[in-house]
């Protein structure tokens, strides 16, 4: 049997023999022994020695000996070896293994109930959308405006369902706001309500393994997109197909020259540029117009680009005294067609203008269909008209290998366009074809 003045005694003479010296007491028979192994360097390691299902001899090392922290004493030693024996009595006799996987199962116990706590503690759906729309204006992105307005108006109106966890929404939950919408005949606010909700929750649910997306999304723990398995209702967008007639386009071509105001310039450029985007046109600056090379950059970041394409047009004569007064007046304001030379124009102004004029007869976006359908009735083709319009661009031959800017052709395509525009403002316009 061990004890303290055997340990000392065995301690000295490892050292003096300077070999490991291995003793073991014999208190336990049978069911495996404790021992004690000595250093010749005064280290002494508990060991409960016992033999696997397989008949090999294993050493579990219990810990050490002595009275510093972590140490064991003999007493101690033995109520340790005592547990282990009682444990191969049980029949665990691959005690390393059992023991390693105890712990290995208790790690993975404390880690779910430390992930679960984190999912508790997660942001409500309330807190997501902020989220999002905070993560689109950190990108200037045109759409967070609207993105906001969408989410004000049809889905925070549902108190219940926003103070839900995000990571417990449901593509159930979620039926409310889609069905409100479609008893309230919004087809158009129902695909892009859809679409801004499944871009937050995207975020949001790729954040653990996106570096690219900010920290702030991985605390939602959304593992899933509820949105992801609705319908796209994408049935209930008929496209569009209304055409301003000449007379239409010669009235808002007057009322929008009679205006002053500087962000009604940006309807006037974009119809004589061919009828660019005014979200894209309403953002381009200063620096973005050479004046001398003539021509005016667009940042097209329309649909899933990581960074915009640039959209490169002429600046013709008939718009380049606007173009120039414009640069002088902004030529430090984040838009060149800034009214107070601090904010950017916003569409939902342009929209309201364009209804106005109209007399609610038309809307903003037939104002861009009809003009790439007069530029097809004066003879532009079809690849010009996308160069000019910047759509239709994604294709491979497009992104890789087709370098070439078109200038010349937009430039000639844009010219025959101002005179066909001028026409239609005098009034004496008779157009030769359609198509193209």
């Amino acid at each position: 049997m061990l004890t303290a003045k055997l340990i000392d005694a065995t301690a000295k003479r490892a050292a003096k023999e300077k070999r490991a010296i291995t003793i073991t007491d014999a208190t336990m028979r049978g069911i495996g022994s404790l021992r004690l192994r000595l250093s010749p360097g005064g280290t002494a390691l508990w060991i409960y020695r016992y033999t696997t299902s397989d008949g090999k001899r294993d050493d579990l090392p219990i810990g050490g000996y002595g009275t510093k922290a972590g140490c064991l004493s003999l007493e101690q030693a033995r109520t340790q070896a005592a547990q282990y024996a009682s444990l191969y009595r049980e029949g665990h006799h691959d005690l390393r293994a059992y023991l390693d996987a105890k712990v290995a199962a208790e790690a993975a116990q404390l880690r779910e109930r430390g992930e679960e706590s984190q999912r508790l503690a997660a942001g409500n759906l309330d807190a997501l959308l902020d989220a999002y729309v905070g993560y689109l204006k950190d990108k200037n992105a045109p759409s967070a405006k609207d993105v906001e307005s969408i989410f004000n108006l049809h889905v925070r109106i549902l108190p219940g369902l926003v103070q839900k966890r995000a990571n417990e929404i449901t593509p159930h939950d979620l039926r409310a706001i889609f069905d409100r919408q479609q008893q309230m005949g919004l087809r158009r606010a129902l695909g892009k309500t859809r679409a801004a909700m499944h871009s937050a929750f995207n975020l949001a649910a790729k954040s653990e393994f996106d570096s690219t997306i900010p920290l702030s999304f991985r605390s939602f723990k959304v593992l899933t997109n509820p949105v992801a398995s609705l319908p796209t209702y994408s049935q209930l967008s008929k496209p569009g197909d209304r055409v301003l007639s000449h007379a239409e386009l010669r009235t808002l071509l007057l009322a929008l020259k009679a205006d002053e105001r500087m962000s009604v310039k940006t309807l006037l450029i974009g119809l004589y540029l061919g009828g660019q985007r005014p979200a894209q046109l309403a953002r381009v600056t200063a620096s973005d117009v050479d004046l001398e090379r003539g021509i005016i950059t667009l940042h097209d970041g329309k649909g899933r680009r990581t960074h915009p394409r640039l959209h490169v047009l002429p600046i013709t004569d008939a718009i380049r005294p606007v173009i120039e007064q414009l640069c002088a007046i902004n030529a430090d304001a984040p838009s060149l067609f800034s009214s107070d030379g601090q904010s950017i124009p916003h569409t939902t102004t342009l929209s309201k203008l364009v209804l106005e004029i109209g007399k609610r007869a038309y809307q903003l976006k037939d104002v861009r269909r009809t003009a790439e359908t007069e530029l097809a009735a004066i003879g532009v083709s079809k690849d010009i008209r996308a160069q000019i319009l910047s759509h239709e661009l994604g294709g491979i031959q497009a992104r890789h290998y087709d370098r070439h800017s078109y200038l010349p052709e937009k430039t000639d395509a844009l010219e025959k366009w101002a005179r066909h525009l001028d026409g239609i403002e005098r009034g004496n316009v008779v157009t030769l074809r359609r198509g193209a």
